[in-house]
């Protein structure tokens, strides 16, 4: 089921956990809102097998505030990984353990949000929770490699939009469907492969990005614009756009990547492709959003 922040809050995060049988794996940027560590702690009592992997160097965080976020998850009883530093994938180092997902034995949920509080309170994020035994197997196989520093196995990589490895050809696919496509993103670059992607969907592309957006995306953002791509900027409040999402006529993209070349080839990241009934959902937010913007 598909679900689209700030209007569901952490309740389908909740739901998974309190859920879980007798394992339960995530995977995530970092995790500090407390009612989700609460329903950990209370999954770990009832005597689920908690495993929890953090990046151990959050882009802007202070050492202090990490530790503290550890010592927060270990309290809860899980067990804890920080993500290894170095993972071998085509030779490349990965800058951050950037994803967000968790999953049980038989349920999972992949997305946009961090665990913290904002990201379901007051920032546009979609997260899409299945019991599809594929998806929820290899969600379960990329956290088993990742906890033993292993390669994801290939097999995954057909499942999922997973980063390192092959999330670039499935997010291309996305972008290169026929007919008219909308584009919710923090970062659009740089990276050419998908910029120009992009660019060449011309007028046909919308792009929203938030409106504190840096130097470097306010420079890919003219060059789509010099290609006819329409393009607004959200403002920061009352909702943040910390979106990941593209959404065409018959498929769509969500998960934690990015459209940099960091993310998309060097990063830790997972996302889903959707279709179907979540296609219109997507849209008529994107289109919602799309007025809200300038």
């Amino acid at each position: 089921m598909l679900y689209i922040e700030p209007n569901a809050g952490v309740s389908p995060i909740l739901q998974v956990i309190q859920s879980a049988h007798h394992t339960l794996n995530v995977g995530v940027y970092y995790m500090t809102d407390k009612p989700i560590l609460r329903a950990i702690q209370a999954a770990k009592a009832r005597g689920v097998d908690v495993r929890v992997i953090i990046e151990g160097k959050p882009y802007a965080m202070k050492s202090w505030q990490v530790k503290n976020e550890e010592q927060k998850i270990e309290a809860t009883g899980a067990q804890l990984h920080l993500a290894p530093s170095r993972f071998t994938s085509h030779g490349s180092q990965w800058a951050f353990y950037h994803a967000k997902y968790l999953a049980s034995g038989h349920e999972a949920e992949i997305g946009n949000p961090n665990f913290s509080w904002s990201d379901f309170h007051s920032a546009r994020n979609y997260l899409y929770v299945t019991k599809n035994p594929t998806v929820v197997k290899a969600i379960n196989a990329v956290f088993d490699a990742d906890w033993n520093n292993q390669r994801a196995p290939a097999w995954t990589h057909k499942v999922l939009v997973l980063s390192p490895g092959t999330s670039v050809n499935q997010i291309l696919q996305v972008i290169n469907q026929p007919g008219p496509i909308d584009i919710e993103d923090e970062e659009v670059g740089p990276y050419a492969p998908t910029l120009d992607a992009i660019a060449k969907k011309g007028h046909l592309a919308r792009v929203i990005m938030p409106s504190n957006i840096n130097a470097q995306d306010k420079k890919d953002a003219a060059f789509l614009e010099s290609h006819g791509v329409q393009v607004r900027l959200l403002p920061v409040k009352p909702i943040y756009l910390h979106a990941k999402l593209i959404v065409g006529k018959s498929l769509a993209y969500i998960g934690s990547e990015n459209l940099t070349k960091t993310s998309l080839e060097a990063n830790r990241e997972c996302g889903v492709l959707l279709n179907g009934s979540d296609i219109p959902k997507l849209q008529n937010q994107f289109n919602q959003d799309w007025a809200a913007a300038k």
